[in-house]
């Protein structure tokens, strides 16, 4: 720890002795709701009615939660450390739960899953995903997005949500980038102060994660400054926005002086890391919520002297992770000595005074599920995803001028609501209205419109026809009861209660015999289920399966889309889907199906494409552009720059655009994708995942009702090898894969449950992420940060600035609307390196110190007052801490990170 870590710890340890003495005597809860992110002020009222018995050991100030404290059994310590399985008659299938103490008032606390939304067995609102989130530029939206969170959560009997998720986008191909605020700290911890506020707002607590590095890498080695300038930011503002808990990461973590002195092995665990947990996190940052380890993350019953305070998941994931804070395990530690009963108290204690300032522990704990608000979490979806669409290329085609249109993909029949599978809400999918139907609606009055719909490429497929099904050389399957081993032959595999034939709820059967493949080629073949969850089998190859497990069980009852499709059935079923060669002739078929908890009855239904049936899509789709005066393509993916758009999708584009000039493209994605299209269509329209009612959105964005002015929060490469953690040949060590202990880059690294070898990522980089990196390399992107047209003009002029009482600058300039449409502008404040940087810190070229969004009408100006803090003005020294840079340094405003409208130069003071 250097020295200003070891003076910023003993100012923060003096700063809670006074708290503490302010709190034992009431003083503090009076203001606590000022610094809390908005949690319930009736629960700091409650509080501060707690007084500390004189009996009572002085652990936390909090008088309950110390007296608490003194009449806790050890073993009841011990078991709010450890995660456990909640009992099945009230199990909601969250991601976490914690057993309470009935005795003591303590209830359970339950945890569940995100971003974003609530995951849970009940379905629930389908919101736009967080990278949309940051591309509103918007806390305003954030904080609409957490409130949403936080209220569904409640409704849903859940007490802690683990979200927003805070990491950089360092590595676009990092399976988890999606889930990010993007690559720039300022706009993630921005974002994510915003949402938490609006989550605790609500009563529920926010667990901002993953702390603290992980952002690709499964070992990584980082220098003091880009830890603290880059990766800490966004845990600094969440901290700063009263964040009632963090969790620590999968990753090893290395702190280091400087990477040039050259590679370095794995440091400690992220969640048994003292230097990161105790020294910055609660030295530096002055957390005083508890921390929670990722599901497997903790890797030794010592991790409670290093700062963390609960493991998870308990008897979660087939009991195969260990558990190192069990009973158990911690009495033998204690006994070992290698824990002091005084640190597991100050654990407990963390943990305790979050529940009693949520008002946990004053009878406010609500784990019945009771009806989300449905109607008021749609319109701030709406809204958030209409905010969030980014206008990446515009020849004139949008708004829509033609209402003769061919729609086309089926992310246009239907919503691609949520995208990805993973820790995010599934949706409602009875709320989800694709866009062709919204534009149906909008234009039926219309005399010249003219609308078609080709799906293009077929999700749902058909019902595998029975003469296509047969088992032993006779017709039908060989349907088996699981329960009691009775058979019968079916001719089809279609269940559903759309036909009649849904299966008893609480049922299990298995489906056998051989499917028949008409002519060689490539098949889709999938499993629609709902109340069941379920594999396929073919040739012995099991090729799809439910492959979200919670636990001991799935979700029940919630839609989750299979790994190969980002939508339900078009009648909404769970829609598990495999691409695979087969050869003419017969294949055997296993069809295994088992019952959910749910109670809802049991559906499933065997579909396919063929062969003539793809090719016959793809051609359906190109006559009707063809015959359309516009034709507007909806494309997705749940990849990135590295990987074509999946299905054909690109060819399906460039076939559209060569029979239709005015094509345009609405994209479905999350991170940036290649578009070997772009030169031949006429616009772009970034959708994001758009959450229920994104179909709503789309269209309102399409026809002009809505201006698109998000911005995008990553740079958008011409190429992957332009990426920092991209060029495996040059520089393996910034690569998420690492190099080896030989220096090799590692193809294949183990991750967190796949041991494999030790590989080390070591952000030789620095500072330089993102835009950062892009600007000091002089390379140019397809998109740069920032960046998103308007269907609106606006000029810029008048730029002034000021010192800020609070040692930043206030920036003042004009903005006026010269278009002729009411629009949002986003107007971004950088500011550019120190004339004369100090030996051995590094400043980017320009760095995004502030921005807005405002809404301007045609004709309207008005004058834009952004506040810069101080904490964009300063550099991390590894000796004195947080220094300003003074002196003379330019300041630009701009629409991006690559234009300038507005500059000038700021000299600032030592202050």
């Amino acid at each position: 720890m250097s020295a200003a870590t070891s003076r910023q710890v003993r100012k923060v340890t003096a700063a809670r002795r006074a708290l503490s003495l302010l709190a034992a005597l009431g003083l503090v809860w009076a203001c606590a709701g000022a610094v809390t992110g908005g949690a319930p002020a009736a629960a700091f009222a409650r509080a501060s009615k707690s007084a500390l018995p004189a009996s009572a050991t002085r652990v936390t100030g909090d008088g309950r939660v110390d007296r608490l404290l003194t009449e806790m059994t050890l073993d009841e310590k011990l078991t709010l450390l450890e995660g456990a399985q909640e009992a099945a008659s009230t199990n909601q299938y969250q991601t976490g739960y914690l057993p309470g103490i009935p005795r003591l008032g303590i209830p359970s606390l339950r945890l569940s899953d995100g971003p974003p939304g609530v995951a849970t067995r009940q379905p629930s609102t389908g919101m736009t995903a967080t990278m949309g989130v940051a591309a509103t530029f918007s806390q305003q939206d954030a904080r609409r997005n957490g409130v949403v969170i936080g209220r569904d959560a409640r409704a849903l009997g859940q007490d802690v949500v683990l979200e927003p998720f805070v990491n950089i986008d360092r590595d676009p191909t990092w399976a988890r980038a999606f889930n990010t605020f993007g690559e720039d700290p300022l706009l993630s911890g921005q974002a994510a102060a915003g949402e938490i506020g609006g989550i605790q707002s609500q009563g529920t607590m926010a667990q901002v994660k993953h702390y603290i590095a992980y952002d690709g890498g499964n070992n990584v080695v980082v220098d003091e400054q880009t830890l603290h300038e880059i990766y800490l930011q966004p845990f600094e503002d969440a901290i700063n926005a009263g964040v009632a808990s963090i969790m620590c990461s999968y990753n090893t973590v290395s702190v280091i002086a400087s990477t040039a002195a050259g590679p370095t092995g794995p440091g400690p665990q992220a969640c048994g890391n003292a230097a990161t947990l105790t020294g910055i996190l609660r030295g530096e940052l002055g957390f005083n919520g508890f921390v929670t380890s990722d599901w497997g993350a903790n890797h030794a019953t010592d991790s409670i002297n290093d700062g963390l305070d609960m493991e998870m998941p308990g008897t979660g994931f087939g009991g195969v992770i260990p558990q190192y804070f069990s009973l158990a395990a911690l009495k033998a530690a204690i006994t070992a000595g290698t824990v002091q009963i005084s640190t597991v108290d100050q654990a407990v204690g963390r943990i305790l005074a979050e529940m009693d300032r949520f008002g946990l522990l004053s009878g406010h704990s609500k784990h019945n599920v009771t009806p989300e608000p449905t109607n008021a979490d749609e319109q701030v979806v709406q809204q958030t995803a209409q905010d969030a669409a980014t206008l990446l290329k515009n020849d004139g085609a949008l708004p829509l001028r033609s209402r003769d249109l061919a729609l086309i993909g089926p992310g246009a029949g239907q919503t691609i609501a949520v995208g990805q599978a993973g820790e995010n809400a599934s949706g409602i999918v009875s709320r989800q209205t694709g866009t062709y139907q919204v534009l149906q609606a909008e234009l039926k009055r219309d005399p010249g419109a003219h609308l078609t719909y080709a799906v293009g490429d077929d999700m749902t497929g058909t019902p595998v026809p029975a003469p296509a099904l047969s088992h032993g050389g006779q017709p039908g399957l060989l349907r088996t009861n699981a329960t009691d081993g009775s058979t019968d032959v079916v001719a089809q595999l279609n269940n559903t209660t759309s036909n009649g034939q849904a299966l008893p709820a609480g049922s299990a059967y298995t489906w056998t015999g051989d499917l028949t493949a008409p002519v060689t080629g490539t098949y889709w073949v999938n499993l629609g289920l709902l109340g069941a969850g379920g594999s396929i089998t073919l040739d012995g190859t099991t090729i799809a399966r439910t492959g979200f497990i919670n636990g001991t069980a799935p979700r029940y009852g919630v839609l989750r889309p299979g790994d190969n499709s980002v939508l339900p059935t078009t009648d909404g079923l769970d829609n598990l889907r495999a691409e695979l060669k087969l050869t003419a002739g017969p294949h055997a078929l296993n069809v295994t199906v088992a019952a959910e908890v749910s109670g809802n009855p049991v559906q499933a239904r065997l579909d396919w494409v063929t062969p003539a049936q793809e090719q016959a899509n793809h051609d359906a789709a190109v006559t009707a552009a063809k015959h359309a005066k516009a034709a507007v393509v909806f494309a997705w993916s749940t990849g990135s720059l590295d990987t074509p758009l999946p299905e054909g999708q690109d060819q399906l584009i460039q076939d559209i655009a060569a029979v239709n000039p005015d094509t345009i493209v609405v994209l479905n994605t999350s991170d940036p994708v290649a578009m070997p299209w772009l030169g031949s269509v006429k616009a772009v329209l970034e959708m994001w995942y758009p959450g229920d009612t994104g179909g709503y959105a789309t269209a309102s964005v399409l026809l002009g009702k809505t201006d698109p002015a998000g911005r995008l929060p990553f740079t958008w490469p011409t190429a992957l090898s332009q990426g920092v953690a991209n060029q495996p040949g040059t520089h393996p060590e910034r690569t998420s894969n690492g190099i080896d202990a030989s220096g090799n880059y590692c193809p294949h690294p183990g991750g967190p449950f796949n041991p494999g070898p030790v590989c080390v990522t070591t952000y030789t980089e620095g500072i330089f992420v993102g835009y950062r990196w892009y600007d000091q390399q002089h390379e140019t992107p397809l998109f740069p940060f920032g960046y998103g047209l308007s269907y609106a003009r606006f000029a810029y002029s008048g730029l002034t600035w000021s010192a800020a009482a609070d040692g930043g600058l206030n920036v003042r300039f004009r903005v006026t609307n010269t278009g002729s449409v009411t629009g949002d502008e986003v107007p971004q404040v950088y500011l550019g390196a120190a004339a004369s940087p100090p030996a051995g810190v590094a400043f980017a070229d320009k760095a995004l110190a502030a921005y807005a969004r405002i809404t301007l009408r045609p004709g309207q100006s008005m004058v834009a007052s952004l506040h810069v803090p101080k904490r964009q003005l300063q550099y991390w020294d590894t000796g004195r801490g947080w220094t300003t840079a003074t002196g003379r340094r330019p300041l630009c405003v701009g629409t991006n990170e690559r234009t300038t409208e507005l500059m000038t130069t700021v000299d600032i003071s030592a202050r």
